[in-house]
């Protein structure tokens, strides 16, 4: 039953969602965390077992949402998880298969021959126990967070049958996406008509990137501008309390935490240290270290290369630990692509600024991701695919943090999870309840 003392009362739709972990999962949660600070009442439709690179069950606690429901789905990862058999570690086959050893284009055309996304028989159910629950609760409004894209449509068919406001929030660019490819001229037309169907439907949009909002009012329309409002994926103060620094005096740390997915690839970066390697021009007092679940092709790379004594691969871990090790590097590595990445802002950049470490960006340098780094003063910045700049740009951060002669950085509030969701939360007050304001 709602909690009788919150005023605005919310069904929130999210596949992804604790105890289910990676960058994408935290978006949502921090989402209902901050609305409940501002006493929101929040129950969360997700779907109840599916096949999954990562779990971590204490991330579940950070939430605090009010109920949640988890129920199940006909999708491809869900039926799966049916048939999980374990090895003599105790570690999943099936699962370690799919995601890690399955090759990444066989992965896409998979995904790409469903309508709308590979989440799609999630929907039935998620409708029906949507529809159930407003008929128990008094909500305010209807929300789904995107990717999949399926979670979009539920909230949409929710908003309708029980006349309530819609509110979409972007965590990734849909049609627009620069990593998805459709199958064909047919699917990427039933994808926008029924992007700009529940946009136009929307009370609320929500998206991750300046330049997804400019992307959508360009596509779609300018009536889409006073709906439409940018949070950022941000840092959460909360996951760096209690979390002590530990450097290695006698290495230079090269750290990079997360996975490759779409264009992203070491591939560059690692043939720009083989040829500093070739010209005796290496230092020999680093160590890069990978953390994270990477797929075999990214395994290889760095197995075979001539470097690979100077590189660590360490599997993925919680992430208060990975914000140790953000905070324990000397210098943090991230990779965008160029190709249609301008508008590309990873959620992990913004933890990297809290960090106050170094940050060697390979990114489009024209980018919004770029712009921000500027802001904050990091300014290793080149191209994914520039071979000739990484050296440099290498070698001139290697010697700027061997000289002790670190940035005092200021880090102010404005990309703070807490922040982002207030700001969120007011432009929902003016929108949808415009009679309480």
């Amino acid at each position: 039953m709602k909690d009788k003392n919150c005023q605005k009362n919310l069904l929130l739709i999210s596949y992804f969602y604790p105890p289910l972990s990676g960058p994408g999962i935290q978006r949502p949660c921090k989402i209902v965390h901050y609305l409940r600070k501002h006493n929101w009442y929040v129950d969360v439709i997700t779907v109840q077992n599916i096949i999954f690179h990562s779990i971590d069950l204490k991330f579940s606690e950070e939430c605090n949402e009010n109920n949640l429901y988890k129920i199940n789905s006909l999708d491809p990862m869900a039926v799966l998880s049916k048939f999980k058999g374990k090895n003599n570690q105790g570690k999943n086959r099936v699962e370690n298969k799919i995601y890690f050893k399955t090759p990444e284009m066989i992965k896409k055309i998979i995904r790409s021959i469903f309508p709308i996304d590979d989440k799609i028989g999630w929907l039935p159910f998620a409708v029906r126990k949507g529809k159930f629950l407003c008929k128990e609760n008094e909500y305010s409004a209807v929300m789904a967070t995107i990717g999949p894209y399926t979670s979009a449509l539920i909230a949409y068919l929710i908003s309708k049958k029980c006349n309530l406001p819609l509110i979409i929030d972007y965590r990734d660019s849909w049609s627009s996406h620069p990593y998805l490819d459709f199958l064909s001229f047919f699917h990427r037309k039933y994808s926008e008509h029924w992007e700009k169907k529940i946009l136009n439907s929307a009370e609320v949009i929500s998206t991750h990137t300046k330049w997804l909002k400019e992307s959508l009012i360009f596509k779609y329309g300018k009536h889409l501008k006073g709906k439409i409002h940018i949070m950022y994926n941000a840092w959460d103060e909360r996951d760096f309390k209690n979390v002590k620094r530990k450097k290695n005096n006698n290495k230079v740390l090269f750290y990079y935490i997360g996975g490759f997915y779409g264009y992203q690839t070491p591939k560059y970066f690692i043939e720009s240290l083989e040829e500093l390697y070739s010209d005796n021009k290496l230092p020999e007092d680093i160590e890069i270290i990978f953390v994270g679940n990477f797929f075999v092709k990214i395994k290889k790379l760095i197995k075979n290369s001539k470097i690979n004594g100077f590189i660590k691969i360490l599997p993925q871990v919680p992430h208060k630990k990975a914000i140790e090790y953000m905070l324990s590097a000397d210098v943090l590595l991230l990779f965008i692509a160029s190709y249609k990445s301008k508008g590309v802002v990873t959620g992990k950049v913004f933890e990297y600024i809290r960090s106050k470490n170094e940050i060697f960006a390979m990114i489009p340098p024209e980018g919004e991701c770029a712009e921000i780094l500027r802001s904050y003063n990091y300014n290793y910045i080149c191209a994914m695919e520039d071979n000739e700049k990484i050296k440099e740009n290498f070698i001139d951060i290697y010697k700027f943090v061997k000289s002790k002669k670190y940035n005092n950085r200021k880090i102010d509030n404005q990309y703070s999870r807490k922040n982002q969701v207030n700001q969120f939360e007011k432009f929902l007050l003016k929108r949808v309840f415009r009679d309480e304001i």
